[in-house]
């Protein structure tokens, strides 16, 4: 980089002073300005101006180790003539003398320039010396050019003061202006740089060429790719930093105490800070504030305004780093304090007492407490988190303080690391010495995390509601907490398979309309609607009545994946009620979405998942799936959440999927009787790689851990039409037949189209002849009134090739057409591939039986195009708006199964072009 890009005119009124000393008419410039401004860079162009001019330079800098040296200055300006050397130089009246009239005899046969840096730290015998060669100026052939940092304490000593006052010209090096940064950033990348990019070096810099160096370092092209740590500070940076740690070093006390203080309250971006708070943090009293802000101001530490605040983020670390650690501490526990007292906002001061290693005093732990109310309450969980972990060191090691503070810090941690949520519920619950208290922490307590909990603290929770007792019997605080606790139980059937029987009984017991005003009482119906669904003890109607009625009185937030409602969805799935679960999920994922917390969003994923599922909307389905992976749901998911996924990769016929769930998932035993989701997902990788016997044996065994643990509902998991198809598929067709009649039989008991006509179609599957095809007539027709699209075209595919065999091609056409829309209007591929097949499409291609899919609408719009007309074109020509435009292309996409009208263009010569449209 050029240093002196925009100090134009200092070097033009240096040059001036130059060429007056041919004349002899000697002249002294005194230039100025703060830490970084250029004034060294300055002095370091002029030798070589000097020399074509025709004068001779002579050089000194000063530094502050050196000025009990006397003439140090003088002995380095005049080091070049004989007996000149700094050893030579003794003080006196006669040597003082003798060395000004050798500058005089030497300047008479060659100009002399006299550089001398950093005036203001010069030795006294110096600065007299230089200020009577000034006085001698007139009438000489010497220019001299000395520079004072502004700011430094010796700056404003009166030898100083007195050398720049007999300046004949005061050059002031002023901040670069924006235009010159441009040009700096320029030189530097080696191309203009973005507007962005010189705004943000023009502001991060305030035009001091030290910290535009710095500024211009973070632009180099070969920086840290994107992902990776940044690389370790550069040399430019570290003597940056350096550079401010000597200069906050050289400022009396007071000023570098307001520097610390300020380092410590200048924290937030965007924030003004209160001068006369920084000056109590300081301990200065108001004059000595704004004297020691001017200092710092003079040297080019702050920027100029109202408010003190740094040039540069380097100018606050260094004040940071030049604290022991013994300061550090001290300083910003009193800056909590302060902040505390003076009732600023409880985040400010805890942001001070994070710096601190210990917080013993009560007061710090209910500043930190209030601190992580406040963070959750704008969604800030993550910082809520590191407040209550920090609240903890000032707690004591047991007792119910701490305890508390755990119980805050899961309900914090619950949203974005259930792993660490679980260790501290489990932590709290052993602290806890009343039934009162434990209670209450249980009712708080997500029963997914509950149920992850090690025996010894379910058993606790046991023991409470056991000691709360009958939940019916209770008023007020005490009933909402047994209810809880007692959904909390029923999830987790602690009491083994014999629990899930009970629910249905509970449930009736509550009356024909159970009390749902309290969110207690919803949680609760809630559970024993799912244990009546997963029992089968209720028919599909009486579940889906109380179901709705729940979903009537619970509002949509992202906050009930923190209770038993997330079962609400797997029961209104199999009981096929899915007209408001859908809007209500939709409500509760946008509120997460803006609320940015992983857990809710992931939960709520695969809750839209499962009910999409349900309609047989099978390429949506897996879209929520992947989106809850992507959120980590992998890492903490609850049984209902891992059944959705394994049926969205099962019913897809989805390997990768299968394998990606496998891979991120270990068998856990829980509680050792409830069926791992796992088997199934090992049957599907095994069915789908040919090997029906090792997939069979998958399937029987998830289905013989359904039954020892009263899993009886077909609507949730169809094992036995899945291991009738594999029996069938191996020969072994009796087993077969028991398997699907003891399905259909439950089915009827169930009462849904959807279990019903997959039934009937698994029984129509392995049935020959024309009772096979009745069976799947029948299913075709319970499922065309269902709300399973999918299942609907897997009884026509079949349907249609039983037909075809038999000879009937009429109706068998029309049922694989039926198949193949269906399938292209639910998003499954290999449903509209065999059906494509079956309807023999041409050789290698299926793109005119897809086109044949589409809509007169929908062919008129894909063409235009498919031939490239723009959307806004399109629908000027058809009259229709362009939201309609729109609609019709997403349609045909999912139909012609193409991405977008790049891969539209193929099927160009199939579809009507502008001249037909």
């Amino acid at each position: 980089m050029t240093p002196l890009r925009g100090r134009e005119r200092e070097l033009d009124l240096i040059t001036a002073a130059m060429e007056s000393a041919h004349s002899g008419d000697g002249r002294l410039v005194a230039v100025t300005g703060g830490l970084g401004s250029g004034k060294t860079a300055l002095l370091r162009r002029l030798p070589a101006l000097a020399e074509r001019r025709g004068l001779r330079t002579l050089t000194a800098g000063c530094a502050p180790q050196e000025q009990d040296f006397p003439f140090g200055v003088v002995g380095q300006l005049l080091a070049p003539f004989p007996g000149c050397g700094p050893l030579d130089l003794v003080p006196g009246p006669d040597r003082f003398a003798e060395l000004l009239s050798l500058v005089t005899d030497h300047s008479a046969d060659q100009p002399l320039l006299l550089l001398v840096d950093d005036l203001q730290w010069a030795d006294p015998a110096s600065l007299h010396w230089l200020y009577e060669l000034a006085k001698r100026l007139p009438g000489r052939r010497v220019t001299v050019v000395a520079s004072v940092r502004e700011g430094e304490p010796g700056a404003d000593a009166p030898a100083v003061q007195a050398c720049v006052e007999r300046a004949t010209r005061l050059v002031h090096l002023a901040p670069l202006p924006a235009e010159t940064v441009a040009d700096l950033v320029a030189d530097h990348l080696g191309h203009p740089g973005e507007p962005g990019q010189i705004t943000a070096c023009h502001e991060a810099s305030g035009g001091n060429p030290l910290f535009l160096t710095a500024a211009l370092t973070a632009l180099t092209p070969d920086g840290p790719a994107a992902g990776q740590a940044p690389a370790a500070p550069g040399p430019r940076l570290v003597a940056l930093h350096e550079r401010l740690a000597v200069a906050l070093r050289s400022q009396p006390a007071p000023v570098r105490r307001l520097a610390r203080a300020l380092a410590v309250l200048d924290q937030e971006p965007g924030e003004e800070t209160d001068l006369e708070l920084v000056g109590r943090l300081a301990e200065l009293d108001t004059a000595g504030s704004e004297e020691a802000v001017r200092s710092l101001r003079r040297l080019g530490l702050l920027t100029d305004g109202h408010a003190p605040r740094f040039v540069h983020p380097a100018v606050r670390e260094a004040a940071e780093e030049s604290m022991t650690p013994a300061e550090h501490e001290d300083v910003h526990l009193r800056a909590a304090r302060l902040l505390h007292n003076g009732g600023h906002p409880a985040e400010r001061a805890a942001a001070q007492l994070l710096a601190v290693t210990t917080c013993h005093d009560g007061w710090t732990v209910e500043v930190l407490q209030s601190a992580a109310t406040a963070a959750r309450r704008r969604g800030a969980r993550r910082e809520a988190s590191r407040y209550l972990r920090h609240a903890l060191l000032g707690s004591s090691p047991s007792g119910t303080d701490r305890a508390a503070l755990l119980l805050d810090l899961a309900t914090s941690e619950r949203d974005t690391d259930p792993q660490a949520a679980l260790r501290h519920l489990c932590q709290a619950f052993l602290l806890l010495p009343t039934t009162a208290g434990r209670a209450l922490a249980a009712a708080r307590t997500p029963p997914f995390l509950l149920g992850s909990c090690p025996p010894p603290v379910i058993d606790t929770v046991a023991k409470v509601a056991a000691d709360l007792g009958d939940p019916d019997a209770l008023t007020g605080a005490e009933r909402q907490a047994a209810l809880r606790l007692e959904a909390r139980l029923r999830h987790v059937a602690v009491a083994g398979p014999g629990e899930m029987g009970e629910c249905a009984a509970r449930l009736r017991a509550l009356g024909d309309t159970p009390p749902m005003g309290t969110a207690a009482e919803r949680e609760l119906v809630t559970v024993l609607l799912h244990g009546a669904t997963v029992t089968q003890r209720m028919t599909a109607a009486e579940v889906a009545h109380q179901a709705d009625r729940v979903l009537q009185h619970e509002p949509a937030a992202p906050g009930h994946v923190h209770t038993a409602l997330p079962h609400l969805c797997g029961v209104l799935a199999a009981a096929e009620s899915l007209d408001a679960i859908g809007p209500w999920l939709t409500i509760a994922r946008e509120r997460a979405r803006r609320d940015g917390a992983p857990v809710p969003q992931a939960v709520i994923a695969a809750e839209l998942a499962h009910v999409l599922l349900a309609r047989g909307r099978l390429q949506e389905a897996r879209a929520h799936a992947e989106e809850a992976l992507a959120h980590g749901i992998m890492d903490w998911a609850t049984l209902s959440a891992m059944t959705a996924l394994v049926m969205v990769a099962v019913q897809s016929r989805d390997t990768k999927l299968a394998r990606r769930l496998l891979g991120h998932r270990r068998e856990t035993a829980d509680h050792d009787y409830r069926p791992s989701p796992l088997q199934l997902l090992r049957g599907s990788v095994a069915a789908t790689g040919g090997d029906p016997a090792t997939a069979l044996e998958y399937v029987l065994d998830w289905g013989r851990s359904a039954e020892r643990a009263e899993w009886r509902n077909p609507a949730l998991v169809p094992w036995r039409t899945w291991a009738a198809g594999l029996h069938h598929r191996l020969g072994q067709t009796r087993r077969a037949h028991d398997l699907a009649d003891e399905e259909y039989e439950r089915a009827v008991a169930w009462g849904t189209p959807v279990t019903l006509g997959r039934a009937q179609r698994v029984r129509g599957a392995i049935t020959e002849g024309e009772q096979g095809i009745e069976l799947l007539r029948e299913s075709a027709g319970l499922l065309q009134r269902s709300v399973n699209t999918m299942e609907a075209a897997r009884t026509e595919l079949l349907l249609g090739r039983r037909l075809l065999a038999a000879g009937r091609c009429a109706e068998a056409e029309d049922r694989l057409g039926r198949a193949r829309d269906q399938a292209l209007a639910c998003g499954v591929p290999w449903i509209a591939d065999r059906a494509c097949r079956e309807l023999a499409a041409p050789a290698g291609s299926r793109q005119p039986v897809a086109v044949s899919a589409l809509t007169r609408a929908e062919r008129r719009v894909a063409g235009l195009a498919a031939h490239g007309v723009p959307n806004k074109h399109i629908a000027e020509r058809l009259e229709v708006s362009s939201r309609a435009v729109e609609k019709h292309l997403t349609s045909a996409y999912r139909k012609l199964q193409v991405a977008g009208r790049s891969e539209l263009a193929a099927f160009s010569t199939l579809l009507p072009g502008p001249a037909d449209a």
